[in-house]
């Protein structure tokens, strides 16, 4: 209730706006969730206006499943419980934006906790459940196309992997199902939902070849040597941005893999020749664009942490906002992201060693569901090397949420090995202090 009323009727960002505008001409793409406008259209045809709907939907979504979660643990540890809590900071703010980050942490967090309801109880999921949680998967991973890397693993788990046992029948099983849902997602979006090919899928080569050409690789196809060396600013570590900005680099974008190079299969060639001739220039890129994202060695003062408190002006009168009541907290959160809590490194170290603390400890079902969110949020943090082309911390909000749930989980668990908690902390502080020097040595906005 709170959350509702400091923020009434929810923050509504640019993709908001835009969302909103394709939904009133009816004509959907592919780059904004279609299933995310389906949903928004049911509740504008019933007469309930701008982003009210959907922003009680995501706040419903993700306190009933902290509630069913949190009612579910068979012992409280105060410690642990307060720790979640602060670390859930910054998700909450965001869930006052109505966007597809905010949607996707509240149908995730609703799932967890409804299989938490059961399974911590030891009691099978009646079949409602089952198919309540297996729609609020397939809306989340509907949502973001690079979503299926930490859904996959988490429906997988809680199906029981299946009946496989083995570590790489598992990896096996995990990368068909997640080539299956990539497959499947684009039908969905554009069969089910008939949503137009924004041909979103190629900002992630025109990145890549843009950084390749960056960090000493050729120039990018059709793109001569001349013009890209006179073309600063058209690269960031941080975010591909400038590349589809008409203002900007957006004529440098469209040489490189616009609509008039002759398809998709040009440019995934052209992406792949690349990487194969200079594999360096690439390492280099992606891992430039990977501690930007994980917000590790970097200055001080990296944009884009908290939500913004302000609705993006807009002539359908979309959003709330602009007031002490979406500030106050946009500034709470801006203060936690500047601590090792808005670091996603700092998570991605701990999922991995919660991931081996859990793996150490004796099956039962809250060491099971532990595990499942660590996996999670690993996975979906290490897609990032591969499949990232921007920074915001908005992105890292689900490895937030279920490396935080995950612990609280992990913590009743009987048999947690001490020493791999130990370990865990030790590397986890090693690599907040990392971040921290990083901050103190670097020159502020030296980064992106």
């Amino acid at each position: 209730m709170l959350s509702l009323g400091l923020a009434w009727p929810g923050v509504a960002l640019f993709d908001t706006v835009r969302q909103f505008e394709q939904i009133r001409s009816g004509t959907l793409d592919d780059w904004h969730p279609p299933v995310m406008a389906r949903l928004w259209s049911l509740f504008l045809r019933v007469g309930i206006p701008g982003t009210a709907s959907l922003f009680v939907v995501q706040t419903l979504l993700f306190y009933a499943g902290l509630a069913l979660l949190f009612g579910a643990v068979p012992r409280w540890r105060r410690g642990v419980i307060a720790g979640a809590v602060i670390a859930l900071v910054i998700p909450a703010d965001w869930l006052m934006v109505v966007v597809k980050d905010a949607q996707m942490i509240a149908a995730l967090t609703a799932a967890t906790g409804l299989v938490a309801a059961f399974r911590l109880r030891h009691r099978p999921l009646p079949a409602a459940a089952v198919a309540a949680v297996a729609g609020l998967l397939g809306y989340a991973v509907l949502l973001r196309a690079n979503a299926v890397f930490a859904v996959a693993p988490l429906a997988l788990a809680w199906a029981g992997w299946g009946g496989v046992r083995s570590g790489p029948g598992r990896a096996a099983l995990l990368l068909a199902a997640t080539a299956a849902v990539l497959v499947l997602g684009s039908l969905v979006n554009h069969d089910v939902f008939a949503a137009r090919a924004s041909h979103v899928e190629r900002v992630l080569p025109i990145y890549d070849l843009a950084g390749i050409a960056h960090f000493g690789g050729p120039a990018p196809p059709r793109v001569t040597a001349t013009t890209w060396a006179a073309a600063r600013g058209c690269y960031s570590p941080y975010l591909w941005d400038a590349l589809g900005d008409d203002r900007r680099c957006g004529a440098i974008g469209e040489r490189i893999g616009g609509e008039r190079i002759g398809g998709d299969g040009q440019l995934f060639g052209d992406w792949a020749r690349a990487i194969i001739a200079d594999p360096r220039a690439y390492a280099r890129h992606r891992l430039a664009h990977l501690n930007a994202t994980l917000r590790w060695l970097v200055p001080w003062g990296q944009p884009n942490a908290a939500a913004p408190p302000d609705s993006q002006p807009n002539a359908a009168g979309l959003g709330g906002g602009g007031t002490w009541r979406t500030r106050g907290p946009a500034q709470l959160a801006r203060a936690v992201a500047a601590t090792p809590l808005g670091w996603p490194a700092v998570w991605l170290a701990a999922s991995l060693g919660l991931w081996a603390v859990a793996a150490g400890t004796p099956r039962g079902a809250a060491r099971d569901l532990a595990l499942s969110l660590f996996v999670s949020a690993s996975l979906g943090t290490l897609s990032f090397v591969v499949v990232s082309i921007a920074s915001d911390l908005r992105y890292h909000l689900w490895a937030m949420v279920a490396t935080a749930l995950g612990g609280v989980v992990l913590s009743t668990a009987a048999g947690v090995p001490r020493r791999r908690v130990v370990i865990t902390a030790t590397v986890v502080a090693i690599v907040a202090g990392l971040g921290l020097g990083a901050r103190i040595n670097l020159p502020t906005g030296a980064w992106g």
